[in-house]
């Protein structure tokens, strides 16, 4: 894939995946702002029905003590002094007398504005004569003003009594505890609660156990006590509500389930897509750098067969006896080097179709190791190095297949060989413990960085990459060392410093029941 395209297009997915996470994101936040939206609105009716349920039950009270009290008959003096404290303006009583109606108008306070007025019905002090009325007018004002004077004291009683009343009847916290989770409840709002009643800046009573005195008084839930009487008394009610986010979110826990589902599944599925393209990415240029070093290692054995064939087709080699021979021997040299890599392909191949065939026995590890070791020490030698031997096992038979425990060695062996730069130093030990051998394969080459380390044992890997060749391979040997011991019931780690060497460690166990 080219690597403009592959940019674009992660580029395309996580802009994708950011807009649909916003419009989520948005949506849940205005639906959590909608329901605290709502919750509010709710509190603050309830606590306005609160209100108006107290003061009326608070009348109902004074007037069921006024009607206890026998309030009906009034004394004929009172004490006016608490009420005029607290009232404004001459009150005074007037009467009118209407000629062509059989009412009387009393005006009882002409301060106000409008004058307080009120009519009665008067009775007939004479008979009729004619079309007029004759009415006593002296009698009449004299018991005008004794009903004036008897309404006046009745009245100045009555809220007389009223005010001295609400001023000093304190709160039912109680009753006032009790309207408040009915209204509550009412408005299908369940969730704890702690109120306080304020005066001024302070609390003078509430029922409160974990909320601060600071959070009622900052508290948007406030209502007005007892706004209706004659005596303001200054009162406010405040409510908290301790688990109120919880209580909300707890509303929308379906919703918020759904959303947090959804998100997860939308980040899983960007996650993995984007996982198998970087991973079909690399697989790709894995792909494409085997090819090449494919076609490379085709190329030299081929070309040199050619060689070798036409060398030999000349009139004065073919007589030549030796040197027929020599040029055989190459072509079967190279020919055996290409059925090899032939072979790797081929064993990968079936490792992955699970159709490799294996054949486990009673193995003597040592003498394998020796054999892979004498197939690779010519190599090694040539180049000025040494294989160093501790085969330290005190058990070395195991239960596994001859041949492909050879190629794992040799596979160790050749990877050692191929990464160190000056003359190979490769050392191979073995030791044993009560369930297994493990076998060590040590270099003293370029070594690996801890990325490379990763990634070592994943299928047509190579540190170089492209038509860089100056190692040569496929990038299976390691990943077939690692399939191989794994169907043995083993294991591999590497652990390497870059410029020091590399050390590769198999386990396998001494009997197994794996089978490929």
């Amino acid at each position: 894939m080219n690597m403009r395209k592959f940019t674009g297009l992660i580029v395309l997915m996580v802009v994708s995946v950011v807009a649909i996470v916003w419009v989520q994101v948005t949506w849940i936040s205005n639906s959590v702002r909608a329901q605290n939206e709502q919750f509010d609105f709710f509190v603050i009716n309830t606590l306005r029905n609160t209100a108006h349920s107290m003061e009326t039950n608070r009348r109902m009270n004074f007037l069921n003590e006024m009607f206890i009290r026998g309030y009906s008959s009034l004394p004929q003096t009172i004490e006016r002094t608490a009420l005029q404290s607290h009232m404004t303006g001459n009150y005074s009583f007037r009467s009118q007398i209407n000629s062509d109606s059989d009412s009387v108008e009393i005006i009882v306070s002409e301060n106000e504005n409008p004058p307080v007025r009120m009519k009665v019905t008067r009775q007939e002090a004479s008979e009729k004569m004619g079309s007029s009325i004759v009415v006593g007018s002296d009698e009449y004002m004299r018991w005008m003003q004794q009903q004036a004077n008897e309404f006046q004291l009745m009245s100045n009683q009555l809220a007389s009594e009223m005010f001295v009343w609400e001023r000093n009847k304190e709160i039912n916290k109680e009753e006032l505890l009790q309207t408040l989770k009915g209204e509550l409840a009412a408005s299908g709002i369940n969730t704890p609660f702690e109120f306080a009643i304020i005066r001024g800046d302070s609390i003078i009573d509430g029922v409160f156990d974990k909320v601060k005195g600071k959070d009622f008084l900052d508290s948007p839930y406030k209502v007005s006590l007892f706004t209706q009487g004659l005596f303001r008394r200054g009162e406010t009610l405040s409510v908290v509500f301790p688990r109120k986010t919880n209580y909300v979110l707890g509303t929308m826990g379906l919703m918020l389930g759904g959303f947090g589902l959804f998100l997860l599944i939308i980040l899983s599925t960007f996650a993995l897509s984007l996982w198998f393209i970087i991973r079909q990415k690399k697989t790709s240029e894995m792909q494409a750098d085997f090819i090449n070093n494919m076609t490379h290692e085709f190329k030299t054995p081929i070309a040199t067969i050619s060689l070798a064939a036409d060398t030999i087709a000349n009139s004065r080699v073919i007589t030549d006896e030796n040197r027929v021979r020599h040029f055989i021997s190459m072509i079967k040299k190279e020919n055996l080097r290409m059925n090899r890599q032939v072979e790797s392909i081929l064993q990968i191949a079936t490792l992955d179709k699970r159709e490799m065939d294996f054949r486990f026995a009673p193995v003597d590890l040592h003498e394998v190791i020796c054999q892979a070791i004498d197939t690779i020490e010519i190599q090694v030698a040539d180049r000025g190095g040494v294989i160093h031997r501790h085969l330290d096992a005190e058990r070395s038979i195991i239960n596994g297949d001859t041949e492909h425990l050879r190629n794992l060695v040799h596979n160790l062996l050749d990877n050692a060989n191929k990464y160190s730069e000056k003359s190979p130093d490769i050392t191979v030990k073995t030791r044993s413990n009560d369930s297994g051998i493990f076998l060590q394969v040590a270099d003293r080459g370029i070594g690996m960085s801890k990325s490379v380390q990763n990634r070592v044992f994943e299928r047509f890997y190579r540190e170089t990459t492209g038509n860089i060749h100056n190692v040569k391979g496929f990038g299976l040997g390691l990943n077939y060392v690692k399939a191989i011991a794994e169907a043995h019931g083993g294991t591999i780690t590497v652990e390497s410093e870059q410029g020091k060497g590399s050390v590769f460690t198999i386990f396998l166990p001494f009997s197994n029941e794996t089978r490929a």
